[in-house]
């Protein structure tokens, strides 16, 4: 079977974490990475025998995990101390809730956030980042360390390439060598005229083996990203072909489509993409 050994989907409109697993285990998925920007996935909801509940009925289920943290209202790049604070104790908390739920090592996948905007009067270019960029490359660098420090050994922070910009390439080049792991999301390697985005694909060719998480959907114009694979535009080949060149790594590959029957299909046309593609994602 050409589909990679660890295949999850992202839980995000199921009923509960214990329905996500048993659903899981009923229909050719490996592992769930449920997103904690749903409400009701909270770490702060579980009690410790709910939580403990959970880590038995996946053990059982041979189901493993992942997860995602918010993404849309939290940015590392955040310095003011108080928000920064709050920021990160709150991703130490779904570390936590990560553990206690997984009987083996998992994953932890983030976004860098979005730098603020401040451009002068008669300036077509923003310079604001440029003027404080020692204070926003320390700000980030020193939050993913103090979560990479005490995620360690069990729970990966992975940095999803979601905005990157120079400055976050940058961080990266000083966090490989402490640990960070990287996460290949396929569609938003391409601009929006269907072009790759060559400096972040040199950065994950340079540290292809800090590659641990790939997120698999599909865009389209009328309807935008996140959708069945195979009813878009996106050439999934040239990222395959060189994800096939790290295996046997042990990479989770997550079918960020949703509902998880639109995942379902995905990860049917998946197969038949990459069997006709006679690739082998191990």
């Amino acid at each position: 079977m050409p589909l990679p050994s660890n295949r999850a989907y992202h839980v995000v409109y199921d009923s509960s974490l214990e329905d996500a697993l048993n659903y899981a285990s009923g229909n050719n998925w490996t592992s769930i990475v449920p997103d904690i920007g749903v409400p009701r996935f909270a770490p702060e909801k579980y009690s410790q025998e709910q939580k403990k509940k959970l880590r038995d009925l996946s053990q059982e289920l041979r189901v493993g995990w992942g997860f995602h943290a918010p993404g849309d209202d939290i940015s590392l790049f955040a310095t003011y101390a108080p928000v920064k604070r709050a920021i990160i104790h709150y991703l130490k908390r779904i570390i936590d809730f990560a553990r206690s739920v997984s009987v083996s090592s998992t994953n932890l996948v983030v976004h860098a956030g979005v730098l603020p905007s401040l451009k002068q009067a008669r300036m077509m270019k923003d310079e604001f980042v440029k003027a404080f960029y020692g204070d926003f490359l320390n700000t980030l660098v020193g939050n993913l360390l103090e979560l990479i420090d005490y995620a360690s050994p069990d729970v990966d922070i992975v940095l999803e390439n979601h905005n990157w910009t120079p400055l976050v390439h940058d961080a990266i080049e000083s966090l490989i060598s402490e640990g960070l792991k990287l996460c290949v999301d396929i569609p938003k390697l391409y601009d929006s005229t269907g072009r790759i985005k060559d400096k972040d694909w040199t950065v994950f060719h340079k540290h292809r083996r800090s590659v641990s998480v790939v997120h698999i959907h599909d865009w389209s114009e009328r309807c935008g990203s996140h959708q069945i694979v195979g009813e878009g535009t996106i050439d999934f080949e040239p990222p395959l072909r060189f994800l096939t060149e790290i295996a046997p790594s042990p990479i989770q590959y997550v079918f960020e489509v949703r509902d998880r029957d639109n995942a379902q299909q995905s990860l049917r046309n998946f197969e038949k993409l990459v069997d006709d593609l006679g690739m082998n994602l191990g």
